[in-house]
């Protein structure tokens, strides 16, 4: 039996197979090509990832079509065999990741309406299931805390594995990738809240064992829960769901955004009334109301838990069958996502700290992803790292090869589009220092079927494996933090501005690389030190929370970057929210508009240095750029605002930025025992505002030219945002080696400068030829 691990090799976790090395890229693709398949075993793919279904789901059958010809729907295993085949015919070297699906049949949904998403009234809704091998009708979405599921699921899964133990290549099996809910990524297709339709869940009896198991490792005894709700009937056997009017937080945005569209014309308008400061009792602005309706975010917490859970459930039947296969499955979207009906998002940790999963994976944003643009990812990738885990990257790039819709959304039009896009994916996976399968998703192949791709896939093969022969530990001195429990404390559009399209817009060309983690590692000691900390959505920080945070800024005198709203919520305090909870953690003291208003602010200290950057007289405090949709073909940015708005009150500040609306300090700066603190009030700080508190911070920037940056100790890409010049600066006197033209661009300098056109990548080592 072939023997595959996720290891430390040199520093960094990679899959090792039979004790040799396999770094990215890895294939998912379908298997109606042979020859298209045999040309990608050429050009250096290895590992691919069959998708398939149980036969529980797919038993296969026999059928006479509207022509009255006989036809054979193959079962699972059948067409798994088939491609299986296709694929050791083309590539006899190659080895297999089981995409499974873990679907139940419809008729099993027919017979099982207690293990269904339930809403109020006791209903379903009816829905369509698919994932890219199969496609439902469905009375409803199972609930994947099911245990009555989960059983029967396992069952079906290791009859499947009984099969595949018995077939002729089972050595070449290597691992199973778990694929469940909507798209095999693990979300309901169903919304839990249906505003539209006046109905909300899940009221189904095998979530509520779920939920109220969630809240006892929560709270321990129902009389905390009571305290912590205010709710002297709160219970763990009959816990609260809760009703459409407590989630307005969640939407307020609708709101917000329908009166600033009226503002000028609501007086003209019959019947027509705004109100941009609407409230509920349940919500502060954006905020849930967390003093008096913590059961809410408790509730989604729940969710996302229970989901969690469902894949540890069935990744633990995998690793107590085997040893030395690889366990993965979808889960953990920060980005591209809806974070409360979605049930994939808050709960990346307790699945990494289970033990049974080796890797977590998610497809790249579709956010401008034309050449010139950035895929962002959708997870904490070095919280990963720091556990041997892997973050592995769908990298379903789209090519010129596509169809006339998806070329032109995509900004794909001929084979040099491609290619500077596939450079550009690529290198990010390399600097990153994550894993990365290829998805070619057309119906029957050919994303990927051009001799100009097939050279490209084979040479990154030998870049990706002289950079796994290198030191790969990183250095990078930027960490971007994260905090999972925070998303249900605050609005969807909240949360998407800040976690997915700020990483879309600003984070990628700030000039230098960084790592991303969730603040509950910082008090890890395997955790590396950084200059510069980011704090992206700690809002709910609690007493113990706070104090590793400062103590980890403290160890090298950090500065450390609040943005918006860091610690409002504290739920060890008696005034759960508050202002001073933000003044105990940031140090500064700051006010608060309990009212819409604008975050945009200017610079008005621009000789300090932390502003060095700072654009004269540009408006700052919000996404000014283009972040658009290739997908869904939508402007995807809202008009800016702020509800509340939070505003500096502190003399003993300096101050950097001013309101412009208010006139009210919105961005300072202030030293600390042992640490710099920097808040900026609004949600959004600009990257050349980034990138001056990086160098105030001591870090290193190889460009100041608003292009797309990847790097690491030993490679550093360039994505040109325009066509003209560009400059690379070095940390140290180097010999820059691009990777695909293999030419050097100098020996012993310490900069560089390049013509390009918008979307061209070069890719250069740092450490020699390769």
């Amino acid at each position: 039996m072939s023997y595959a691990e996720v290891k430390k090799v040199n520093g960094s976790p990679a899959l090792v197979i039979d004790g040799k090395t396999h770094p990215p890229m890895a294939m998912t693709v379908r298997f109606n090509k042979p020859d298209y398949i045999h040309d990608l075993g050429q050009s250096g793919m290895k590992v691919f990832f069959l998708m398939t279904n149980t036969e529980w789901l797919r038993p296969g059958k026999d059928y006479v079509d509207e022509n009255g010809e006989k036809q054979h729907e193959p079962s699972g295993m059948e067409a798994f065999i088939h491609n299986a085949e296709v694929l050791l015919k083309e590539v006899p070297d190659a080895y297999i990741i089981v995409r499974i699906g873990l679907h139940p049949p419809v008729d099993w949904m027919e017979e099982n309406p207690d293990e269904l998403i339930t809403y109020q009234d006791g209903s379903h809704e009816p829905s369509i299931l698919m994932s890219e091998v199969h496609k439902d009708d469905v009375p409803g979405m199972y609930v994947f805390a099911s245990e009555k599921w989960q059983h029967d699921a396992r069952e079906a899964l290791k009859e499947f594995c009984d099969k595949v133990d018995t077939l002729w290549f089972k050595d070449r099996v290597i691992g199973y990738f778990l694929a469940a809910g909507g798209t095999s990524e693990w979300y309901p297709v169903n919304s839990i809240c249906d505003r539209a339709k006046g109905k909300y869940g899940d009221f189904s009896p095998a979530f509520q064992k779920a939920y109220g198991k969630f809240l006892r490792g929560r709270y321990g005894t129902e009389e905390k829960l009571r305290k912590a709700w205010k709710k002297e009937d709160a219970s763990f056997e009959n816990p609260i769901i809760p009703e459409i009017d407590e989630q307005f937080y969640i939407y307020v945005e609708e709101g917000i955004m329908d009166a600033m569209k009226y503002y000028e014309s609501a007086n003209r308008i019959v019947g027509k009334s705004i109100d941009m400061n609407e409230k509920k009792a349940a919500n502060l602005g954006v905020f849930l109301n967390m003093e008096d309706y913590r059961y809410v975010a408790d509730f989604y917490d729940a969710l996302h838990q229970a989901t969690a859970e469902a894949i540890i459930f069935f990744a633990k039947v995998l690793k107590e069958r085997y040893q030395g296969k690889i366990v993965g499955a979808f889960y953990g979207s920060y980005g591209c996502t809806d974070f409360f009906n979605s049930t994939t998002a808050t709960a990346t940790l307790p699945i990494l700290d289970c033990g049974a999963v080796d890797f977590l994976a998610a497809p790249g944003v579709y956010n401008n992803r034309e050449p010139g643009g950035s895929v962002a990812q959708r997870e904490m990738q070095d919280s990963f790292r720091l556990r041997g885990e892997m973050f592995v990257a769908e990298e379903d790039s789209r090519t010129h090869l596509e169809d006339t819709f998806y070329r032109d959304a995509m900004g794909l039009y001929d084979v040099r589009d491609s290619i500077v896009t596939l450079k550009r994916d690529f290198s990010r996976v390399l600097t990153d220092d994550i894993y990365a399968w290829w998805f070619d998703q057309h119906e029957t192949g050919g994303r990927y079927m051009h001799s100009e791709i097939y050279k490209l896939f084979k040479r990154q093969e030998e870049i990706a494996e002289f950079a796994y022969s290198l030191n790969r530990e990183k250095k990078n001195e930027i960490a971007f933090i994260y905090d999972q429990e925070s998303c249900h404390t605050v609005s969807m559009y909240t949360n998407t501005l800040m976690l997915d399209y700020y990483r879309t817009s600003d984070l990628p060309r700030i000039g230098a690389s960084v790592d991303y983690y969730f603040h509950d590692d910082m008090g890890r000691e395997d955790m590396p030190d950084y200059k510069f900390y980011v704090m992206m959505n700690l809002f709910d920080i609690s007493d113990k929370e706070r104090e590793i945070i400062i103590q980890k800024a403290k160890k090298n005198h950090a500065v450390v970057l609040w943005l918006y709203a860091p610690g409002f919520i504290n739920p060890d305090r008696d005034q759960v929210m508050a202002n001073e909870n933000i003044q105990e953690l940031t140090g500064f003291k700051v006010g608060r508009f309990d009212h819409t208003c604008s975050p945009r602010f200017k610079v008005t200290n621009p000789d300090h240095p932390a502003v060095r950057y700072a654009v004269e007289d540009r408006r700052y405090g919000y996404i000014d750029r283009d972040v658009h949709s290739n997908v869904w073909l939508e402007n995807v940015i809202l008009p800016p605002y702020m509800n509340p708005g939070f505003y500096i009150d502190d003399p003993e500040a300096t101050i950097l930025g001013t309101y412009c609306e208010m006139g009210v300090p919105a961005y300072g700066l202030k030293e600390m025992d042992g640490w710099t603190s920097v808040y900026c009030a609004p949600q959004i700080l600009r990257s050349e505002l980034l990138a001056s508190l990086a160098e105030y911070a001591g870090c290193h920037l190889y460009n100041k030219d608003d292009d797309v940056l990847y790097s690491n100790q030993n490679f550093v890409t360039i994505h040109a945002a325009y066509k003209g010049k560009h400059t690379l600066y070095f940390k140290e006197p180097v010999s820059p080696y691009e990777v695909y033209e293999k030419q050097y661009y100098g020996h012993n300098v310490t900069s560089i400068e390049l013509e390009m056109r918008m979307g061209d990548t070069k890719m250069f080592s740092l450490k020699g030829e390769c």
